[in-house]
């Protein structure tokens, strides 16, 4: 058990520093970036710790290695994930053990969301 928590507060560094990596660059994340920070916090709900690095290590990947069928598939794919929006989904992953309720904004985030995805 110990070694899951070990995993998930270094998972946890990791993503909290590619947000402010984008944060310091003063953007959002591009569409590759997005994908892999979405799937990473995916994989961290889900307990995979291992998908989760993956996706962090393919986060930090340069532009000029990242797959180029890849990105022609995102290019089609709607921007769905602000900064924001994974901050929040990970105090919720973060906080779920805990049944720490949702923040009321993550809550209006998900709405907004919904709405720009009908």
């Amino acid at each position: 058990m110990e070694k899951s928590t070990d995993q998930l507060d270094r998972l946890h560094r990791i993503f909290t520093d590619a947000l402010d990596l984008l944060d310091t660059q003063g953007r959002e994340p591009d569409r590759w970036e997005e994908e892999c920070l979405s799937y990473a916090l995916g994989a961290m709900a889900c307990g995979l710790y291992p998908a989760a690095e993956v996706e962090l290590a393919a986060f930090a990947r340069p532009v000029s290695q990242r797959s180029p069928d890849e990105l022609v598939l995102l290019d089609g794919k709607p921007r769905r994930f602000t900064k924001a929006m994974l901050r929040h989904g990970l105090v919720y992953v973060l906080n779920r053990n805990n049944q720490a309720p949702m923040p009321a904004s993550s809550h209006l985030a998900v709405r907004n969301f919904l709405g720009a995805s009908l």
